[in-house]
């Protein structure tokens, strides 16, 4: 084909080749420049005999740029030209770096630059944009985005396509902030309902979204999603529930979860996400009503589902000023699980104390239809009381209601607070009973101690024998620390014994001695 061409429509091909380089299409199949050009200009020099001209040159250089050029053409070709005595021109310059923003090379790039200000070529806006191109596939992040924010600082009118590769660069990078002040632009240079806008936020909502990342996520929530543009993928969808959670959005976190609704059942998580939002801009109620919603969709409720609200309510103890008229407000529209209850009587309990959280404890049958005393919950109730008469008065309901196999199994640290309490409220029998339990799990080898001094010290107060088992246990496999502290106060209680005998002694009326 090439024989029955001329030599003029040959060059008139090689500009054609040219002016597409900057010209894509989704319509048109890819051309491969490289080797057209290359084709077309050996024909030029060895079939038709033509003169190495800068034109030829322009033209090679042109073809560096494809993916299949490189870095070592780029250097022969300048070689080359030095060696044919042809100085280099801006369009030959302007194509060298074009190919090296494809294939970076930072010194090269630079000499380049060098050759065009000793040549007094424009370096203008697209030139420095092909450059700040290359220096961003060289992996020079940080000086690449400098170079553009100084370039868009200064008016110049960026291409579009600038925009998109540093929003895509950045976005894998997770630059996310430096990603959107870009996209903002760009959507600002195409407009809303530009296609290539509509791509690149539904692609920063991915990434956003994936790191959690608030700002990013709801502007591409508010751009492309809310208004349809784009239908987002299943777990584009779970990332910004979880975006919303952790940013306290409970407003984005509800649209999500309806558009999860609509596809599917919602489970569990994604309800303990809207509570986590709701919770998390203090709104108590809400999350409250959120829980409630998800026992009506048939999803059970556990103590693990309310574990958000209690570290926030335990962090932010503020939120308790209410707490109790919310949960009696929502056991007025339908009844309450006793999870939820219970967490708000937890956390009231132990920022304020067991008293305060007694109302809403005597009112479980009503709020949730559920027997009032629940072993774990009145054991919490125990070790938080304030006062001592409350500890005796919970402590012996415990005892006359819950039979030993109901106890739960509680940690050791929970132990150690629980025996105490039990024992400085002389509810020996109960003390003794947590301390079996507690002997299994391993408390002797913790390092809690305060159980031991209010039990030991207790019983031996009391004579209560069964102390002496416990006392050898200890003796025998526990910590040093741990023994040295229980012979101290076996010695302490000795000598307090003795002292009171003594005192005893001494106050008995004396006999009159006869003479």
């Amino acid at each position: 084909m090439l024989k029955a061409s001329t030599v003029e429509e040959i060059f008139a091909a090689l500009n054609s080749l040219r002016e597409t380089r900057d010209r894509t299409s989704a319509n048109v199949p890819e051309i491969d420049q490289h080797l057209r050009i290359v084709q077309l200009v050996q024909h030029l020099l060895q079939v038709e005999n033509q003169p190495i001209t800068p034109f030829i040159y322009e033209c090679l250089m042109d073809a560096m740029a494809h993916r299949r050029g490189s870095v070592d053409g780029v250097r022969r070709l300048l070689v080359d030209m030095v060696e044919q005595g042809i100085k280099p021109t801006a369009e030959l310059c302007n194509g060298a770096l074009r190919a090296l923003m494809n294939h970076p090379d930072y010194m090269l790039r630079q000499d380049i630059l060098n050759i065009m200000q000793e040549y007094w070529f424009t370096i203008d806006t697209p030139v420095k944009q092909t450059v700040i191109v290359g220096m961003l596939r060289d992996e020079q992040y940080e000086l690449a985005y400098a170079r553009l924010t100084e370039l868009i600082e200064q008016g110049a009118r960026i291409d579009p396509w600038v925009y998109d590769i540093f929003i895509l660069v950045f976005g894998k990078l997770r630059f996310l902030d430096e990603m959107l002040q870009l996209l903002y632009r760009r959507k600002n240079i195409g407009g809303s309902t530009d296609p290539t806008v509509i791509t690149l936020t539904y692609y920063a909502l991915d990434m956003c979204s994936q790191a959690y990342h608030h700002a990013g996520t709801l502007f591409g929530w508010l751009s492309v999603v809310q208004n349809h543009l784009v239908q987002p993928s299943d777990g584009i969808i779970e990332n910004i529930l979880g975006t919303a959670a952790r940013n306290a959005d409970a407003q984005l976190a509800t649209e999500a979860l309806d558009l999860i609704s609509q596809r599917t059942r919602a489970q569990s998580h994604h309800y303990e996400a809207v509570v986590e939002a709701f919770i998390g801009s203090g709104d108590l109620a809400a999350a409250i009503r959120t829980l409630c919603i998800m026992r009506d969709s048939g999803i059970r409720i556990s103590r693990a589902n309310t574990r958000t609200i209690y570290k926030t309510l335990m962090s932010r103890p503020e939120l308790l000023e209410g707490a109790e008229e919310v949960v009696r407000e929502a056991a007025r529209a339908r009844p309450v699980h006793r999870a939820i209850v219970a967490v708000v009587i937890d956390s009231i309990a132990q920022i304020h104390g067991s008293e305060k959280a007694l109302p809403l404890y005597r009112d479980l049958p009503t709020l949730c239809g559920a027997e009032s005393l629940n072993a774990t919950m009145a054991q919490d109730l125990i070790i938080y009381s304030a006062e001592e008469a409350t500890a005796e008065v919970l402590t012996k309901e415990y005892k006359d209601h819950v039979a030993e196999n109901q106890d739960p199994i509680r940690s050791v640290s929970t132990y150690n607070l629980l025996i105490t309490k039990c024992a400085e409220a002389g509810e020996m029998d109960l003390a003794f009973r947590f301390t079996k339990q507690a002997m299994v799990a391993g408390i002797t080898k913790s390092r809690s101690s305060r159980w031991i001094s209010a039990l030991v010290e207790q019983a031996i107060t009391r004579e209560d024998s069964r102390i002496w088992p416990i006392v050898d246990s200890l003796l025998s496999s526990g910590e040093e620390d741990t023994r040295k502290m229980v012979r101290r106060i076996l010695q302490q209680k000795r000598i307090s014994k003795l002292a009171s005998q003594w005192k005893a002694k001494s106050l008995q009326p004396q006999r009159p001695e006869l003479n």
